[in-house]
This record gives structure tokens, C-alpha cells and sequence, in this order.
């Protein structure tokens, strides 16, 4: 008898165990200009936030991409954006040093992630807000010389996706934005200015309805070996 009840308990939890891990899997945004698009813009200076937004041709950072892969994903794991652009506020800069041609800062809570664009493939036809987010701190702008990358630290809480793109349970994320910077005075504490080659906002996420069908099938197959079990005896 108890070691029946162990097994049943210890296939119940290995059931529970699969929804944390079952599907889990990336959703990313991604784009990349050659040339640039987008303008990235910092002042150092505690409280001072860094932007990226319209300029050099674009509306911000180029986006040209959804990437989803769970079961193959949406329109088969990639899909086409069209228009797509990413614009982004950080929090209040906290600290920061440049000198040698190196430069890091880092930035406070707040500010704000945001990526425009259509999506046809998934009926969006219009230029819709796509993802909005904001950070925690830790976000961080940091290079050498005439290239540096913006890696936010994203408050999981705050995401907030267009429902064509899925609903998640979203246990990771981070926005690694590249560039080159037009003015060398970045590297020796100097205002900043640049112009964005590169974006990527990947997030780690389990799809919600994949999560409770799995923990339903476990609590099935629980309930019918316990409902076996009461009708031998």
C-alpha cells in the first residue's frame, strides 16, 4: 500500500515537474541594418537616461523579425515584420566611468521598451504595438571607441505582448541593442550619439496553454491510477 502511494505520488510530481519545463522555449524580436537606423542619444550624468529612437532614417532600432520556436512556431518560427521599430528609455543612470576609450554605465529602474510593426502572416495589418516593457536595475550601455551595445535587464511583471503573438509565462529576458556611436566623445565621457546596427529583445517563455494541459494530463493520469487503486480494495 505505501509503496503504491509513493508511486502515484512520485508520478504526480514528475508530471508537475513537466509543466515548468514542457514547450519552454524563446521568443525574439530581431533586426539589422547595415547601415544603421535609429538614433541612440546619452548624456552621461547621474539621473540622466539614454534613448533610442527616430533618426538616421528610421523610427528607431530596426525590427524585421518574430522569432517563436515552440512546435514549430508561429508562421513556421519566423515571422516577417513589416515597418518594425524598437524605441527605448532607460531608468536614471546610477554610475559610470569612461577613460582609456572605454566607457560602462549603468541605470536605475524604469523607462520603457517599446516595438512597433505589422505582422500580416498573423493578420496584423496596421502598425500595432507589438511588445511594451520596462526595466529593472542592472541595464547597462558600455563599449571601446566608436561601438558600444545597450543590455537591459527586463521587469518580467511589466511585459505586455500583442495577443496575435501568443500568451506566455515569461521566466526570462534581456535587449542587447548594438551600434555605432557617431561621436568618439562616448568613449571619453562625452555626449553620445549613435546609430543603432543591431537589435535583439529575446525572451524566455513557456506558453501558458501548453503549461496546463500538461499539468491536466498529469492530474489525469494521478486521478485514474488513485480511482484504480480505491476500486481494487
Amino acid at each position: 500500500m505505501a509503496v503504491r502511494r509513493l508511486t502515484l505520488l512520485a508520478a504526480l510530481l514528475v508530471c508537475m515537474a513537466f509543466t515548468a519545463t514542457a514547450w519552454a522555449g524563446t521568443v525574439t524580436f530581431n533586426g539589422f541594418s547595415l547601415n544603421g537606423q535609429g538614433a541612440l542619444n546619452f548624456t552621461p550624468g547621474l539621473g540622466n537616461s539614454l534613448t533610442i529612437g527616430a533618426g538616421n532614417g528610421g523610427n528607431g532600432a530596426l525590427v524585421t523579425d518574430f522569432f517563436s520556436n515552440f512546435g514549430g512556431g508561429l508562421c513556421g518560427g519566423d515571422c516577417s515584420i513589416v515597418g518594425g521599430y524598437l524605441t527605448l528609455t532607460t531608468g536614471p543612470e546610477t554610475s559610470g566611468f569612461a577613460g582609456g576609450g572605454v566607457f560602462s554605465y549603468n541605470f536605475g529602474a524604469g523607462g520603457v521598451l517599446d516595438i512597433f510593426g505589422k505582422i500580416p502572416a498573423l493578420g496584423i495589418n496596421s502598425n500595432t504595438l507589438l511588445l511594451t516593457a520596462s526595466f529593472l536595475p542592472g541595464t547597462a550601455f558600455s563599449g571601446a571607441g566608436t561601438v558600444g551595445s545597450v543590455l537591459g535587464q527586463i521587469n518580467l511583471a511589466s511585459i505586455m505582448l500583442a495577443p496575435q503573438l501568443g500568451v506566455y509565462k515569461f521566466t526570462g529576458a534581456s535587449n542587447d541593442d548594438l551600434s555605432f556611436n557617431i561621436n568618439p566623445g562616448c568613449a571619453t565621457g562625452g555626449h553620445c550619439t549613435g546609430s543603432l546596427i543591431q537589435s535583439t529583445t529575446a525572451l524566455q517563455a513557456i506558453p501558458e496553454p501548453a503549461t496546463l494541459s500538461v499539468l491536466g494530463v498529469g492530474l489525469f493520469a494521478f486521478g485514474a491510477g488513485l480511482r484504480k487503486k480505491m476500486l481494487s480494495q
